[in-house]
Parts: structure tokens; C-alpha cells; sequence
């Protein structure tokens, strides 16, 4: 029975990966668009029709709402943006075809990788590791998460690329591997670290084609570059989470924890999140000087394994062994926060480096024969295990509310998460409970997303002098969610404040965006109840020329009738004489 298992084919063995990853993505096949899905995809106008595709490769990720424009945004990664608008152009925007496409690419990938391990393991074994890969919850992001196509999209090339290293002989093929490559770069920046280690990999194993390799890399950089600094730059720096704020030092008094976070992650896959915020920009034993212990401890039994390994299996072996350490310590460095990111620790960021802790698992395993048995009974007993929590986190995303509640458990620092929250619950009229999560987010990491949502809170609290100072702190962040503050102060001027320093406000907004329609409408109102209605005339006007405005309004003051209003939606009744 045994012996039989572990001549497992390969078309046997990608149906049982395939079953496998069906059914521990399963659960979050029917979720709904989340979070950053709207701004990438939802709301995207360019992304809804593949025909804007030139636009893809000009500019970011996020849609700021300049219609059919150049995204914005730090990273450049237009293939992504690419795949998701031929998904919306041939389905429409139902968020299932997003997950179905990204698990047949992470099952694809883990195919291929089985593929590689082959070349290393026997065939049980490499089935084993793979589908671990498959189901880790550390990576249940890159099938959960639409945003995490990039992941899906840049591992499947990647992967790619090194098996046609493996597979093929010949400098012709290398051809297709820069094409891996370059659509790889395409999908993710980091794809560097598959370039790296196709480069060690010639170097160790198959020098006679290093140099045609480099050569053959040459042209897909190049032009990699030169459409990535004409999109956004060389480097592109974002300064929305709390890790952006530090300089080196402490982002380096921070990494130890991020690698320390990712081994606990690996080993213990229970509490996750879709982000981590944490920072610990000074010395501290517990954040800095624990963590390197560990980490120390650890390279200190990969080294101690390398010197037994030396003696013990034959020279190819042995340098698998180190190929695979460094694979995962070159997964790492991109994200230890030398270029600050745009968060400090997310889940996916280890998927790379994954492959190779389970490659020097492999060797380890295989080096000391290990019983067949034993892999089979343990590797069921891991997949099993890893599986059934993969499936339980596609739960928790079935909602917006449900997935941050969630993280905030599991990430008590994610400002972008209590956010949410505070967003959700203010959509319900549920102002009370929203202040607390809205102050939290402004305390742990302020910007004019969760500053508008904590004066909009304030507002309907009746709290308009907290309403007024929030909104004016969100303004000083100078995003392209700054014009609804704008307009959120402007509705504010009905209840709160006074004619001159009005005034000064509504001159300073209309600098910025002098064609607003509501800015214009509220100024109209201010005009009609403090000044003459002969003001409020021509500002009523405009406001009407450049947007669409509530027919009553326009119509009462245009006819100098008393103005009754709902303000802000909250049932308060203002009359403007």
C-alpha cells in the first residue's frame, strides 16, 4: 500500500491538490468585495472596461476618483489591476469570479511547486510539503482576499520560472523564464526575490548558463523599470501607517518583532488578521532583545543541520539545503522595513519564504529516512489540522463588520480595522457605540479617513466643537479624501460657528475646489441666513451649474422663502429666514 503511494503520478497528485484547496477555500468563495476591493475594483471606473488597459501600466493601484485617469498609489503592479479588470469586463462585479481565479491560481501554483520538490523529494513527501503550503491559514489571504491577487499572480509566475529553470536545459528556454519573470514584476515588486534566487540556483547547480541567463534578464528589467519610474517612480514612499512615521533606526528596533511575529505565525496559525500596525521604535528586551534571541537560536540549528547535513548526504543534497535557507531568509528581507511599507506585518508576506523552511524540512526529512508512514500519518494529521482553520478564517469573511471585528482581536493596533467599524456602526445610527472604535483608530494612527468618520460621529453626539476640531485636523492630511472633509465643515457652518470665521473657511475651500457643488450650496445657505439672499443667489447658482443639489433648496432661496433643513440627517430641523 505504502509503495504504491509513493509512486503517486503527477496527474494524481494535482487532482488531490486541487480537491484539497477546494475544499479549505471553500467558505470564501461567495464572500463579498472588502475594504480595499472598493477603491480597486468596485469603484474603479477605469478597471470596469479592459479597453482602459493603457491606463493600468501609467500609474498605481487605487482609483481617486478623477475618472478615466492614471490610478494612483505607491506600488505599481498593473498586471494586477489588468486581471481584475477582464474579470469585471466579462463578469460584471461579482466578487465569486475574483476568489474562483485566485484559488486556481494558488492551486496552480502549488502544482507546480510539487513539480519543483520532485526534482529534490520523493514524490509522497513533495505531495505532503506542497499541500501544507496549500492550506497554511499564514496564507489564506492570497485566496480570501481580492487584494491579494497581486500575491496569487506573482507566486504563480515566479514558481514558474524556477521549474522552467529546472525543467529545461537548453538557453533558448531561458526565454520563458525571463517571461515568468517579467509578468511576475508585473504582479508584485517583490518578485526580485525570485530573480535572486534563479541566480543562485545557475550559480550552484547550472553555471553554464548563468551568464545567458543575466543577459537574457537585461531587456524584461529594463523595460520593467522604465514603465515603473514613468508610473510612479523609482521608489514610491506611502505614509499611511505608523511603521512610515519612524526613521531607520527604529524601523530596525521593529524588525526583529516582524520576524519573530512571522515564526509564531507559522508554528501557531490561531489568532489572524488581514493587517498588522504594531511599532517598537526603541530598545526593549521584550521587542528586541527576545526576538533576536530566538531568531539567533534558530539560524544557530539551521547552521548546526547544515554541519550534520555535510556529512551525511551527497554534495547536491547538501546544497539544497542551503538553497532552500536561503530562499527563506531572501523571502524575508523585503519586508524587515529598510524601505518602510505600508503596514508592518501582513500574513501573506511570508508565502515565499513558507517554501523554503519546508524544502530544509524536506532534506532534514528525507537525510534521516524518516519511516513512510510516519510522513503520511503526520503530514494527513498537519494538512488536516491547518486545513480545517484555513476554512474557519474564510468565515470571517462574509462581512466587513465580521472580518474587522476580527482583526481587531487578533491585531489590537489595526487603526484600519476600528475604522471600520466605527463606519459600519455609524451607517446603523449606532453613534454611541462608534465613538469609541472611531477615537481608537485616531489615537492609535490619525489620517483623514478615520478623522472624518470621528467628526461625523461628533456631529450626529451633538459634540459640534469636537466635530469641527476633527474635521480641521483631517484636512492637514492633504488626501484625496480631504474635499469630503471640506464638504463635512461646510454642512457643519449651519449649526456651528460664526459669520467671519465662516467666511475665512469658505474662502480657503473654494480656493481648493472652487467647482464643489455642495461647498457652494452650504455657502449659499450661510449667505442667506447671516448676509442678503442677493449673495446667495449667485452662489446657489453656481453650485447648481457645476452639480446636482436638493431642488428644494435651490428653489427656496432663489425665491427668498424661509429654508427649512434636516441637518446632516440627524432630524434636527435648522430654519434660515
Amino acid at each position: 500500500m505504502l509503495a504504491k503511494i509513493n509512486k503517486i503520478t503527477i496527474l494524481q497528485a494535482a487532482l488531490i491538490i486541487a480537491i484539497v484547496g477546494f475544499v479549505a477555500f471553500f467558505t470564501g468563495l461567495t464572500r463579498p468585495f472588502l475594504g480595499d476591493d472598493l477603491t480597486q475594483i468596485v469603484n474603479n471606473v477605469p478597471v470596469h472596461s479592459i479597453t482602459h488597459i493603457r491606463l493600468f501600466f501609467e500609474g498605481g493601484t487605487f482609483y481617486n476618483g478623477q475618472g478615466l485617469a492614471p490610478l494612483t498609489g505607491v506600488y505599481y503592479r498593473p498586471l494586477t489591476t489588468t486581471v481584475f479588470s477582464l474579470l469585471y469586463t466579462l463578469f460584471g462585479p461579482h466578487p465569486i469570479y475574483f476568489h474562483l481565479l485566485q484559488l486556481v491560481l494558488s492551486v496552480s501554483s502549488v502544482i507546480i511547486l510539487f513539480l519543483v520538490f520532485r526534482y529534490s523529494f520523493k514524490p509522497v513527501l513533495s505531495l505532503i510539503l506542497a499541500l501544507v503550503l496549500l492550506v497554511h491559514p499564514l496564507n489564506s489571504q492570497v485566496a480570501f482576499a481580492i487584494p491579494s491577487m497581486q500575491d496569487a499572480l506573482f507566486f504563480f509566475f515566479g514558481i514558474l520560472a524556477i521549474w522552467l529553470l529546472l525543467r529545461f536545459k537548453s538557453r533558448k528556454s531561458l526565454i520563458l523564464v525571463a517571461g515568468c519573470l517579467f509578468l511576475s514584476m508585473l504582479s508584485k515588486e517583490t518578485a526580485i526575490v525570485f530573480i535572486i534566487m534563479s541566480l543562485l540556483y545557475l550559480f550552484w547547480f547550472n553555471r553554464e548558463r548563468l551568464y545567458a541567463f543575466i543577459g537574457t534578464m537585461i531587456l524584461p528589467i529594463g523595460l520593467y523599470l522604465a514603465l515603473r519610474i514613468n508610473a510612479i517612480g523609482f521608489i514610491a514612499h506611502s505614509t499611511v501607517a505608523p511603521i512610515d512615521n519612524l526613521n531607520l533606526v527604529g524601523r530596525l528596533f521593529t524588525a526583529p518583532s516582524i520576524v519573530l511575529f512571522f515564526i509564531s505565525k507559522l508554528v501557531f496559525p490561531w489568532r489572524l488578521a488581514t493587517a498588522y500596525y504594531w511599532i517598537h521604535p526603541t530598545f526593549s528586551f521584550r521587542y528586541f532583545v527576545v526576538p533576536i534571541i530566538i531568531i539567533l537560536a534558530l539560524v544557530g540549528l539551521v547552521i548546526y543541520m547544515a554541519y550534520l547535513l555535510r556529512q551525511k548526504v551527497p554534495k547536491a543534497k547538501y546544497y539544497t539545503y542551503l538553497f532552500f535557507a536561503v530562499w527563506t531568509v531572501v523571502g524575508l528581507l523585503p519586508y524587515l522595513q529598510i524601505i518602510p511599507l505600508d503596514m508592518t506585518a501582513y500574513e501573506a508576506w511570508f508565502y515565499f519564504s513558507i517554501v523554503g523552511v519546508l524544502g530544509m524540512l524536506g532534506i532534514v526529512i528525507e537525510a534521516y529516512r524518516v519511516r513512510l508512514k510516519w510522513i503520511v500519518i503526520v503530514g494527513v494529521a498537519v494538512i488536516g489540522l491547518l486545513g480545517v482553520r484555513t476554512a474557519l478564517r474564510g468565515l470571517d469573511y462574509s462581512s466587513q463588520y465580521s472580518l474587522s471585528s476580527k482583526d481587531i482581536v487578533a491585531s489590537p493596533s489595526d487603526y484600519v480595522a476600528y475604522n471600520n467599524v466605527a463606519g459600519i456602526l455609524l451607517s446603523r445610527n449606532q453613534f454611541s457605540h462608534a465613538k469609541p472604535f472611531a477615537e481608537k483608530s485616531v489615537n492609535i494612527f490619525p489620517t483623514s479617513l478615520n478623522l472624518n468618520n470621528l467628526g461625523l460621529d461628533l456631529t450626529d453626539l451633538g459634540d459640534y466643537s469636537g466635530a469641527k476640531s476633527a474635521y480641521e485636523r483631517g484636512i492637514n492630511y492633504n488626501s484625496f479624501y480631504s474635499q469630503v472633509i471640506y464638504e463635512n465643515l461646510a454642512d457643519l457652518t449651519i449649526v456651528y460657528g460664526n459669520p467671519s470665521t465662516d467666511g475665512q473657511f469658505f474662502t480657503d475651500a473654494l480656493k481648493k475646489f472652487p467647482q464643489d457643488s455642495e461647498i457652494l450650496m452650504y455657502l449659499a445657505i450661510v449667505e442667506d441666513e447671516y448676509n442678503d439672499n442677493t449673495m446667495a443667489k449667485t452662489y446657489i447658482t453656481k453650485a447648481a451649474e457645476d452639480g446636482q443639489i436638493p431642488r428644494v433648496i435651490y428653489y427656496e432661496i432663489i425665491n427668498n422663502k424661509p429654508l427649512i433643513l434636516n441637518f446632516n440627517g440627524t432630524g434636527k430641523l435648522v430654519t434660515i429666514q
